[in-house]
């Protein structure tokens, strides 16, 4: 079972990912795979050992009359040859190595994004668990209200009319209780699929508080680096440029021609040709590269170097782009969240209670509580959704750096009474 905590960070969710999410698994599976290819890479070709019969006699022998002419006729061979491969095998090695690269930098990409797709799950999660106390404390409040207000009718000193207004107020509030109950369910499903485990709410509304304020306070403080290319996705682009170039250094090695040598043995039994009965030979092939000599190949691992390379330069042009902006809309976002929090929600819910207080002792009429009422819960609401706009803020800007540093969370705004 998994129960959030306001402590989870950025690498927290990439190690739980990292250890529970199933779609990992294929990006590992590649990586895997990369590594046998360079330990293949690494390794010499196989040498090929021959034997061969030769000289089978058919027919009339030379002199005639030979006797047990299978015998005395036929030559036995045994050759090992091995070819040389000539300006490739470093290139090779070059590519394989490069694709490993690639291959665990796009795990740790795939993995980062499961984590931020993971804490957006999170944050919905959170700003629901906010969304409900507050709302769910207005329903608690206009159901008082309600019992007042007929009592009040019960004495004549009221209207039905202030009643059924009290209603509808408190029914317009179960309604975002039950909105809010709904996104928080789903967020905890898709949550589950993401951890291969059933996921629980926070603990309280400080944890869910201290989750929301602790993500948007941490990349609020980050510094941001100069480098944008060491993000896990940069890098695997980087390093499929380099495979790229090996492999155009590769295919045009294929104009350097291999080299077969092979050292052989024959034994002949042919003395009577005057031929010898035990000799070595050693030959020397070489293909001819006329037409093919890697020009297509080479031509296409230019065309990769050239789209991964122009990849990784725009990429990081749009992140250079895009962080100032996302910047400046976290601060905002961030100034928001604070002002409705330290400010207007616990002043708003200071007269809210002066109100109810008046109305109790009869001296405000119920629409005023009706009013009040209506705009606290309207603020609690947009409270909520502060901190949702600001997390969302942080999430998109932490996507664009290469690392969050991992430090202590601040202390959670206080919770409005």
């Amino acid at each position: 079972m998994f129960v959030p905590a306001a402590t989870l960070d950025l690498a927290a969710l990439t190690r739980l990912v990292a250890q529970r999410n199933a779609s990992i698994e294929t990006a590992q599976l590649e990586a895997d795979l990369a590594a046998a290819e360079v330990a293949q890479s690494r390794l010499f070709g196989n040498p090929t050992l021959d034997a061969t019969w030769d000289t089978i006699p058919v027919g009339e022998t030379n002199p005639p009359g030979l006797r047990r002419p299978f015998a005395n006729v036929p030559n036995y061979g045994v050759g090992l040859s091995y070819t040389f491969p000539l300006g490739k095998r470093g290139p090779r090695i070059e590519q394989a190595t490069a694709m490993e690269r690639a291959a665990r930098a796009s795990v740790e990409s795939e993995t980062r994004e499961q984590a931020i797709a993971l804490a957006r799950l999170l944050g919905v999660v959170a700003t629901s668990t906010l969304r409900l106390v507050g709302v769910r404390d207005i329903v608690t409040s206009g159901n008082r209200s309600i019992a007042i207000a007929e009592e009040r009718l019960a004495s004549t000193f009221g209207t039905p009319l202030d009643v059924d207004r009290l209603r509808i107020e408190v029914s317009r509030s179960e309604q975002v209780v039950l909105s809010a109950e709904s996104d928080r369910t789903y967020a905890l499903a898709a949550c589950a699929s993401l951890v291969g485990m059933p996921c629980q709410g926070f603990r309280s509304e400080d944890e869910a508080r201290g989750f929301l304020t602790g993500w948007i306070e941490r990349v609020a403080r980050v510094a941001i680096p100069e480098r944008l290319e060491e993000r896990p996705d940069l890098r695997a682009l980087d390093a499929y440029s380099k495979a790229a170039s090996a492999e155009a250094d590769l295919a045009r090695a294929q104009a350097i021609p291999d080299p077969t040598v092979r050292f052989g043995y024959v034994h002949d039994r042919f003395l009577e040709s005057g031929n010898h009965m035990n000799s070595f030979n050693l030959s020397v092939s070489l293909p001819l590269p006329f037409f093919d000599h890697g020009q297509a190949q080479a031509r296409a691992a230019e065309a990769k170097r050239s789209r991964f390379s122009a990849q990784r330069t725009k990429a990081v042009q749009a992140a250079r782009a895009k962080i100032p902006t996302l910047s400046a809309r976290l601060k905002a976002q961030r100034e928001r969240q604070e002002a409705l929090s330290t400010r207007i929600m616990p002043r708003a819910l200071e007269v809210l209670r002066n109100v109810e207080r008046a109305v109790d002792g009869r001296l405000l009429p119920l629409s005023d509580a009706i009013q009040a009422r209506r705009t606290v819960g309207e603020l609690l609401v947009e409270e909520a959704d502060s901190f949702a706009d600001a997390f969302d803020a942080a999430l998109e800007l932490s996507a664009e750096l290469p690392t969050v540093t991992a430090s202590s969370p601040p202390a959670a705004s206080p919770r409005t009474p």
